[in-house]
Parts: structure tokens; sequence; C-alpha cells
């Protein structure tokens, strides 16, 4: 007796079931995974932007060292913003014109704000010797969050949480 074997033609795919499956899995994860992204979206916002006034003030005071010439950040509480400018003097903080390094100020994120700028009229100032003026920069989210930017006279800087 001869055995006849039968090759069944199996063709490659997913059935409906296994779909079903991941179809429901990827269903619950967006479920779970979207409320969260968008429940830290105000202190990523937060954290982006001291992070963004951290550097704008190693900036400065780089550009001060390099270029011999004084620079200052000019923060505007009112209008959310702040921008960086070069004096127009080499080697000397006393400058009578200030020229803008960037032509556009830099501005907060929508649910981020000034808590408070405790430098003198709200100008931090580098010298060409990379000290500064001393002062902090303290940011606020829509859900009561700080940052806060501390600048000391030695150009050293620090970045915390509160």
């Amino acid at each position: 007796m001869v055995l006849m074997c039968r090759r069944w033609n199996k063709k490659g795919g997913f059935t409906l079931l296994e779909l079903m499956i991941v179809v429901a899995i990827i269903g619950i994860a967006a479920a779970v995974g979207i409320p969260n992204f968008v429940a830290t979206k105000p202190l990523r916002q937060l954290k982006a932007a001291s992070r963004d006034i951290f550097s704008e003030l190693q900036r400065a005071r780089a550009r001060a060292v390099a270029t011999y010439r004084a620079h200052r950040v000019v923060f505007d509480t009112n209008a959310e913003t702040y921008q960086l400018f070069e004096g127009d003097q080499p080697r000397s903080a006393d400058c009578s014109t200030w020229n803008a390094v960037d032509n556009v100020p830099n501005n907060l994120p929508s649910q981020v704000d000034f808590d408070s700028v405790t430098f003198s009229g709200g100008i931090a100032v580098f010298n060409v010797d990379g000290t500064a003026s001393s002062g902090s920069v303290t940011l606020v989210n829509s859900r009561g969050q700080r940052y806060r930017v501390t600048l000391f006279w030695t150009g050293r800087m620090q970045l915390e949480r509160l």
C-alpha cells in the first residue's frame, strides 16, 4: 500500500483573529499612553524653557569672553521674552549702545511664565573676564511647578527644580 502525502500550500499572512488581537493591544496602549503624555506637557515645556534660558546665559558668557565685549540678556516679563545683546565698547561694560545678537527675541512656551527675575532691571550682564551680575530667573508652568536658573557673580550657573 502506497501512502500519498498531501502538501498543503500554506500562504503567508495573518489570520483575522491575530489582527484583531494586535489592534486591541494597540488600542489599550493608546488609551493608557496618550492621557499620560498630554498630562506631562506643562512640565516638559517648563524644563525646556529653563534649559533654553540656561543655554542663553552660557552663550552670553562665552561670547563676552571670546569677543572682549560685554554681553547682556534682557528679560521682558510683560512680553514673556528674553534676548541677548552685545555692547559696543571693547573690554568694558559701560556701553552706550547695545546691539541685539539675534534679530528676534526668544519667547517662553504658552504654558510657562516668569515667576520672578531678580537681576537688576531684569538684565543679566556678562563682563569680558567671564564674571557676571548675580541674580536668578524663576519660571512657573500652568500647574504651579517651578524651575530656577541662578547666575552667580563668578559666571557660574545653576539650574534647579523647586
